[in-house]
């Protein structure tokens, strides 16, 4: 069963760090492009960016790199008063607002510690395969800070009575945020929740729920092999038997926002507009657009099929419908569920990239972009040959296919708004 609990949190002091939120947080490490990253370096000097994502430098060595610098920031901030930790054990409620397609939206959820469990053995669902790469880059920083930098965003379903989002309601509408503060056009705050009655039942509410991870899958992978090593050390004190997680309702569909991730290939063998066109057509009805507008703009009409794509080579735009689907999926060759084969980004890799189109789905061939202009632009100026651009998986869909525990393509949703990196931090 999933074991939820409250924790002390490590929480910056505005007083020390300049008295705004805002310049100390940042969004999760891998959205944060280099420029950002600079930027967030030069916004306070207590930014959590040093501990998330820290720059490197020609004279890093095994003792001295940017894990080591993680390290000895977190505990010269800790030192010095910038981070102190709670009082008291507590979940931290948190609210974030947004406008998305014209409608405003309110993602309400909390962030507790769940039970690292043995994989088969607990209710945790994963949903999408994961990269050795951002992995061996995690488990370098765990060790050195020994704790949770950022929550992994997770969804549970409340039930009927949404009983767990009535108590964090309450807790939001009993006193004013902790921490309020803009982003970028997104609203967030975020309360600490301390009352024992209502963690009790939040606890016991939470037992034996199943819990699918939405966002932060390397980070949990990397979390339990983090806490099996340290599983095997002599005297053990079980500090890394926990994660720290952010937990929503994924019954409340209305603010639960998914957006597309688009496939940008970097090598595919060469072949004309019309050779392309013709393999696509065996499968698909494809028309010419004009432009990335023309193709985005399908995506909107209400009868566009599911299992169409968009596709921009430098030279022409097009959009492809399926004939038959059934056609289509019988060219994935895995042995997978009904509904996993059914998936937007399991027919592009399995059935047009490993059937139609001979395209690699080797790690370092495809580059994953949420934003259709910059998927655009990385073919436009000759670093990649092609786009593949997509709609986005619905939850429904994560549901069904993670209930069993299957793995989707890597990089198959994108959960939107991210959750801030450093208003909490776990650790032991």
């Amino acid at each position: 069963m999933a074991e939820i609990i409250p924790f002390r949190g490590l929480l910056y002091d505005s007083s020390k760090v300049g008295g705004d939120y805002s310049s100390v947080v940042a969004p999760p490490y891998d959205v944060i492009p280099e420029r950002m990253r600079d930027e967030l370096y030069e916004r306070n000097a207590y930014n959590v960016i040093r501990l998330i994502l820290g720059k490197s430098f020609a004279t890093d060595d095994q003792d001295n790199n940017k894990y080591t610098r993680a390290r000895e920031f977190l505990n010269e901030w800790l030192q010095d008063g910038a981070l102190v930790r709670d009082d008291t054990e507590s979940f931290y409620v948190y609210l974030q607002e947004y406008d998305y397609n014209g409608k405003k939206r309110r993602r309400t959820g909390f962030i507790g510690l769940m039970k690292i469990q043995e994989p088969g053995e607990d209710k945790i669902l994963p949903h999408e395969q994961t990269l050795a790469g951002p992995k061996e880059d995690r488990m370098n920083l765990i060790k050195q800070v020994r704790g949770n930098l950022s929550p992994v965003f997770s969804l549970y379903d409340d039930g009927s009575d949404g009983g767990i989002q009535q108590t964090l309601k309450k807790a939001m509408s009993a006193s004013a945020p902790l921490i309020d503060i803009e982003r970028d056009g997104e609203r967030h705050k975020f309360w600490r929740l301390q009352d024992e009655g209502a963690i009790k039942d939040m606890i016991s509410r939470m037992e034996g729920k199943r819990i699918f991870i939405a966002d932060g899958h390397h980070r949990y992978e990397v979390a339990r092999a983090y806490s099996d090593m340290r599983r095997k050390e002599n005297g053990y004190d079980g500090s890394a038997d926990h994660i720290m997680m952010y937990f929503t309702d994924m019954a409340d569909c209305d603010n639960l926002t998914i957006m597309a991730i688009h496939r940008v290939i970097k090598v595919m063998p060469a072949a004309d507009e019309d050779e392309i066109a013709d393999k696509l057509s065996a499968y698909f009805n494809v028309t010419e657009c004009g432009d990335l507008s023309g193709v985005m703009g399908r995506f909107e009409k209400e009868e566009i099929s599911a299992n169409s794509f968009g596709f921009f080579n430098g030279k022409k735009y097009l959009f492809m419908e399926p004939k038959d689907k059934d056609r289509l999926q019988a060219l994935i060759t895995e042995k997978r569920t009904e509904e996993w084969k059914r998936l937007d980004v399991s027919v592009l890799h399995s059935a047009v990239f490993g059937g139609i189109l001979p395209v690699s789905n080797a790690e370092g061939n495809i580059t994953y972009i949420r934003d259709p202009r910059r998927a655009e632009s990385l073919v436009a100026d000759g670093s990649h040959m092609a786009a593949f651009f997509l709609n986005p998986t619905r939850i429904e869909q994560l549901r069904a296919v993670a209930g069993q525990r299957e793995m989707m393509p890597q990089k198959s949703t994108y959960f939107y708004p991210k959750l801030l990196s450093g208003l909490v931090i776990h650790k032991p």
